[in-house]
Parts: structure tokens; C-alpha cells; sequence
């Protein structure tokens, strides 16, 4: 039988995560929840999608019922997840996609309740009772776990790699830079830097409130520290740095690494060809491509071969992933998993 979804923040992840599931229909997706009260407005964006192009489904809503092709979800718009009904809908699991680092919490204190039985977070988290990138570590997945982090887009993309290499030539050190498309949070013209995962914060990195339509704007990233928590053997190795880059969807990984040894061009090139081939989420792209080409690509990244680069121990990769689509793909694989394990 279906396990039973819950959906919390209707966003670019939240509509995403509706729409693969409406396309690959492993779940009964019965419950969504998100702050703006006007489900009409709603539809509307999961109808029309300016990144991805319109919704080929049919989409119907009444009341407080939305119907996408023949699954019916109730919807409630509460900002605080302990006022939602969820006792009515049996739900097997909430995913957060709202970016509230908060809703761990009241989501711990609705699994002791049993009104959920489990929850998935779509951003890194300490709060987690485990934290997963699908093809690096589910095999860490307990039946004691009931909360999830699903990590990062950046870190389900540089994770697999990071680990092959590692596990193969040993890595001493290295150097990280993302290119990331702008978010929902950043302004169209200059104005304060509002924090997403803290409403109400605003960030002392100033730069990040600039118009981000035509700016690179440099930021700290959390990716390697996301990395870290799956592959702590990395901890402290790899330097990282990041740039909002004035684009609407796709970003890029620049990993530069020294090894424990020297390698040859070929030997690489054919280890990377060999894992990516045995490989779910990671593939290899021969291609001569824009970061355009890669949208709504489900895997988590796309190995860019033509620019890889070797200089005896020194390797250059340069990687590219769908940070919507991709990841949200990477969620509901998640979802399966831990309810196989459950």
C-alpha cells in the first residue's frame, strides 16, 4: 500500500515534491500546509511555472481540498505545525520544505503524540535524528530514526564524488566553489538581508540583500559542512566558498582537489566513467553544454568530463545539478527508503 504524505511550505520545493510525485505516484499525498492563506493563489503557481514550464495535469481545488489529477490533499495554511490537524490523515510522513529550522521541534513533539509517525527536512540539520544523501549513506538509516535531513542540493551533488575519490586515492585537501541560482529570499533591488531559515533575522552579510538579478554576490556555504556530517573523514580538509549567480535554476560545483598520490588523466577519466555507470544519482556528461541543459534533470549531478583536469596529484572537477528538481527527486527517494526500513 501507499504511504500517506504530508507537504509543509508550498514553495519551489513543495511544488516540485507535488509534481514528481503526481509523475511517479509512489505516494498518497494527503496534506499541505503553507502560510499564505489563499489556495487560489497556489494552484496558480503550481499551474504556472516560469522556471519549468506549465503543469500538463489538471488541478482542481474547492474549500480546503486541492486535486492534482485525482489526488485529493486537504490543505491548511497555520504557521505552526502542532496546529495542524494531522491526526485526521494518518500521516506516515511530513516533509518540511519550508526552511524553518524551528519545526523540528513541534515535528518531535507530533511523532510523541502519533499523530505523524515519521518527518524529513529538506535543509541540514543537528536537530536530526540522521542526516542522508541518497547513494552516500542510507545504509546508516536505523529503525529508531523518526527525523530526517535530507541535507543539502549542494552536498547531494559533491558528496558521491567526494566519497569515490576519497575511498580510491585518498584526499589531503582541496578547495570548493559553488555557483548557486538566486532564492526566493533575495531581492530584486536593493534591500535588507532577510533570513529564510529565521524570520525576522536579518544577516550581517549585508551583500546578500543586493539585487540579486544583477549581481554575483559572494556568500559563505555550508556545503562542505553538510558534506562533513556523512563523510566525517573529510572533516577540515576542504576549504569552501559560494556565489549567488544572477540565474533562476541549475548550479554549478568548481571542487579542486590534491590527492595522496599522483594519477594520470586517463586512469581518472575511466574511474569516474566506471563509478557514474554503476551509479543511481551521479552521471557523466561528455557534452559540450550550458548550465540551461541541465534543467529538470533528476540526477543529483551531471560530472562535467570535458573540464576535467589533472596535474599529478592536483584535480580539477566541475559539476552541475538541478538544485530544484534534483534534489527534490533525492527527498522523496528518502521518503521510500526510510519507510522500507520502518
Amino acid at each position: 500500500m501507499k504511504k500517506n504524505i504530508a507537504i509543509n511550505g508550498f514553495g519551489r520545493i513543495g511544488r516540485c515534491l507535488a509534481k514528481i510525485n503526481d509523475i511517479n505516484k509512489n505516494f498518497n499525498l494527503c496534506l499541505i500546509n503553507d502560510i499564505n492563506p489563499h489556495l487560489d493563489n497556489l494552484v496558480y503557481l503550481f499551474e504556472h511555472d516560469s522556471t519549468y514550464g506549465n503543469f500538463e495535469g489538471i488541478v482542481k481545488f474547492s474549500g480546503n481540498e486541492i486535486n492534482i489529477n485525482n489526488n485529493k490533499a486537504f490543505y491548511y495554511s497555520s504557521k505552526k505545525l502542532i496546529e495542524i490537524p494531522f491526526e485526521n490523515h494518518e500521516i506516515d510522513i511530513l516533509i518540511d520544505s519550508s526552511g524553518i529550522e524551528s519545526n523540528i521541534e513541534d515535528g518531535r513533539r507530533l511523532i510523541s503524540e502519533n499523530k505523524i509517525k515519521m518527518m524529513i527536512v529538506t535543509h541540514s540539520n543537528e536537530a536530526t535524528d540522521r542526516e542522508i544523501i541518497m547513494g552516500v549513506n542510507e545504509q546508516e538509516i536505523q529503525s529508531e530514526d523518526k527525523i530526517f535531513s535530507n541535507s543539502i542540493c549542494d552536498a547531494n551533488a559533491i558528496a558521491h564524488l567526494m566519497k569515490w575519490i576519497d575511498e580510491e586515492y585518498g584526499i589531503n585537501n582541496g578547495s570548493l566553489t559553488t555557483l548557486h541560482p538566486w532564492l526566493s529570499y533575495q531581492n530584486l533591488v536593493d534591500g535588507s538581508s532577510i533570513s529564510a531559515s529565521n524570520p525576522g533575522v536579518i544577516w550581517k552579510d549585508y551583500s546578500l540583500g543586493r539585487s540579486s538579478i544583477r549581481n554575483l554576490i559572494p556568500k559563505d556555504t555550508t556545503a562542505m559542512k553538510a558534506v562533513e556530517k556523512v563523510l566525517p573523514k573529510l572533516k577540515g580538509k576542504i576549504i569552501s566558498f559560494s556565489y549567488r549567480v544572477p540565474t533562476d535554476i541549475v548550479a554549478s560545483s568548481d571542487l579542486t582537489l590534491n590527492l595522496d598520490q599522483s594519477v594520470k588523466y586517463e586512469d581518472l577519466k575511466n574511474f569516474l566513467i566506471q563509478k557514474c555507470e554503476l551509479s543511481k544519482y551521479v552521471q557523466i556528461n561528455d557534452e559540450s553544454l550550458v548550465s540551461l541543459d541541465y534543467a529538470k534533470k533528476s540526477s543529483s549531478a551531471y560530472i562535467d568530463i570535458q573540464w576535467l583536469k589533472v596535474s599529478e596529484n592536483t584535480v580539477k572537477i566541475v559539476l552541475w545539478y538541478d538544485n530544484e528538481w534534483a534534489y527534490s527527486n533525492r527527498v522523496l527517494d528518502l521518503a521510500e527508503q526510510i519507510t522500507k526500513k520502518s
